[in-house]
C-alpha cells in the first residue's frame, strides 16, 4: 500500500510536470503557429527543401517560438508578415512566459508588446520604461527639462564670465574673480539637447487638380489567370484610402491592374478627367542602374538644373560624395528615399503607392506621413503598418478571400467596430448555452 501511494504521488508529479511542458497542448500549438504563419495543414509532412527561401524564414521562426528559449531575440519579426499575421504574434508575444528583447520599427507592434523601451542615439543606450507611446512623451518631457536646464546655465555661465572679466584685474576683486573662476571649472555643464533628427524632407504637391471623380471600378475581376477578387470602388479627390489583407489576395494585383501593367481579367476601370498618376512600386527595390544617384535623377528630369538636382537630393539625405553613389549598391531605404524624390517632381494629383514604409526606419516613416498628411490630392495605398495606416487613411479597401470590402471608415474606427460586434457574438453565444 506504502509503495503503490508513493508511486501515485510521483505519477501525480509527473502528470503535473507533463501539463506544465505543455505535454497536452503541444501538437495543438505546434499546428496553431505553423498555420498562422500561413501554411496549410497538408504543409506539415513536406519535405523542407521543397519550400522556397521566404518560406524556410517563417519555418524557423516557427521553429524559434516553438523552442520557448529563457530570452527570445527578435530582430525586426514583423518584417514581411500581413497585418493578420503580426496581430497574431502580438497576442502570441504579449503570453510568452519568459523574456523577451526585440528590435523594430513597427510602432503599432512595440506599443502592443514592450513593456520598457531602450533607444539607442548617439551611441548612448537610454532606458524609458513603458511602451512605444510612453517613450515618445517622456523623451519629448525629457528633452524639453534638458532644454530649460541648458538655457538657464548658459545664463549662468554668461554672467559669471561678465563678472570675471569686470573684476578679474581689479585688485581688491581679483580674489572673488578667482573663486568664480574655479566654479566655473569644477562646474558640471547640462549638454545642449541633440536629437537624431537627420530626416527627409518632402512636399508632395499636384501639378494640376484634376477632375472630381478619381478612379471608377465596376465589377473589376483582377488575378493572373484566376480570378482573385472583383472590385467596385469609386475614389473622389482628395480621397486617402488603404488597402489591406493577407499576402496573396491581390492588393498589389489590384494596383498593378489600375497601372494597366497587368490586364484585368473583367470589368473596368476608369480614371476621371485630366488624372495623373503618381506610382511607387515595391519593384522599384530591384531596381539596377550604373547610373550615379545624381545621373538618375537629373536623367528623369533633365529641364532642372545641377543646383536644383544637387538641393533635391540633400532634401532626401543624398548629401556630399552620396549623390556620386552607383543605384547598385545603395540599401533598401536608399532605394525609396530616392524613388520618393522622383515621386515628388512628378507632381501627380493621384498617388498610387505599393507598401512605401518598407525598409524605411522610424524617422523615415514619420517624415513620409509628414509630407502625405498635406498632400492635397488623391491617395491609395497598400501597407501592412498599421500605425502608417491609422495615421494616412480615412477609408479602408479589404482583399481577402476573393472577398473586396470597402469601408468609409478609418482603420482604427473598424478595429472598434471588430471588437464591438464580437463582444455582440460572445453574449450571444452565452445566451445560447443557457438557454434550456
Amino acid at each position: 500500500a506504502d509503495a503503490s501511494e508513493k508511486q501515485l504521488s510521483q505519477y501525480a508529479d509527473l502528470q503535473h510536470q507533463f501539463e506544465e511542458a505543455g505535454g497536452y497542448t503541444y501538437k495543438q500549438e505546434m499546428m496553431t503557429v505553423f498555420t498562422q504563419f500561413g501554411f496549410k495543414v497538408e504543409d506539415f509532412n513536406r519535405y523542407l527543401h521543397t519550400f522556397s527561401g521566404g518560406q524556410k524564414t517563417r519555418i524557423a521562426f516557427v521553429r524559434l517560438l516553438l523552442s520557448k528559449p529563457d530570452i527570445l531575440l527578435l530582430d525586426e519579426p514583423t518584417n514581411h508578415l500581413d497585418m493578420s499575421t503580426i496581430e497574431w504574434l502580438e497576442s502570441y508575444l504579449a503570453h510568452y512566459p519568459k523574456s523577451l528583447v526585440f528590435v523594430s520599427h513597427d510602432r503599432m507592434f512595440i506599443d502592443q508588446i514592450a513593456k520598457v523601451v531602450y533607444e539607442l542615439e548617439y551611441g548612448t543606450l537610454t532606458r524609458y520604461p513603458g511602451n512605444y507611446s510612453q517613450f515618445v512623451s517622456q523623451k519629448a518631457l525629457n528633452i524639453e527639462k534638458q532644454q530649460s536646464a541648458y538655457y538657464r546655465q548658459q545664463k549662468d555661465i554668461e554672467r559669471l564670465e561678465g563678472l570675471i572679466e569686470k573684476f578679474r584685474y581689479k585688485k581688491n576683486k581679483a580674489k572673488f574673480a578667482q573663486s568664480k573662476i574655479k566654479y566655473l571649472d569644477r562646474l558640471e555643464r547640462v549638454d545642449d539637447p541633440k536629437q537624431d533628427q537627420k530626416n527627409f524632407k518632402a512636399q508632395f504637391h499636384s501639378r494640376i487638380k484634376g477632375g472630381k471623380h478619381v478612379l471608377t471600378c465596376q465589377d473589376l475581376k483582377i488575378g493572373y489567370g484566376s480570378v482573385l477578387a472583383s472590385i467596385n470602388l469609386e475614389l473622389l479627390q482628395g480621397h486617402h484610402t488603404a488597402v489591406i489583407g493577407p499576402n496573396g489576395h491581390g492588393k498589389s494585383t489590384f494596383l498593378k491592374t489600375i497601372m494597366g501593367h497587368i490586364p484585368a481579367l473583367g470589368g473596368e476601370s476608369l480614371l476621371g478627367h485630366q488624372i495623373e498618376i503618381g506610382y511607387f512600386d515595391q519593384e522599384q527595390l530591384e531596381y539596377q542602374s550604373r547610373k550615379t544617384v545624381l545621373e538618375d535623377l537629373w536623367d528623369s528630369y533633365p529641364e532642372l538644373t545641377h543646383t536644383q538636382v544637387r538641393t533635391i537630393l540633400g532634401s532626401f539625405l543624398f548629401t556630399a560624395d552620396e549623390v556620386f553613389k552607383e543605384v547598385n549598391v545603395l540599401s533598401g531605404g536608399e532605394k525609396v528615399r530616392l524613388a520618393l524624390a522622383k515621386l515628388m517632381l512628378q507632381q501627380a494629383n493621384f498617388l498610387v503607392l505599393d507598401e512605401p514604409t518598407n525598409h524605411l526606419d522610424i524617422l523615415g516613416k514619420e517624415a513620409l506621413e509628414t509630407a502625405l498628411i498635406y498632400y492635397e490630392g488623391t491617395l491609395l495605398f497598400v501597407s501592412h503598418d498599421r500605425y502608417f495606416i491609422q495615421k494616412m487613411a480615412k477609408a479602408v479597401l479589404s482583399i481577402e478571400d476573393g472577398q473586396a470590402q470597402y469601408y468609409p471608415l478609418s482603420y482604427q474606427e473598424i478595429q472598434e467596430d471588430v471588437k464591438h460586434q464580437e463582444k455582440i457574438e460572445v453574449k450571444q453565444v452565452k445566451q445560447d448555452e443557457r438557454a434550456p
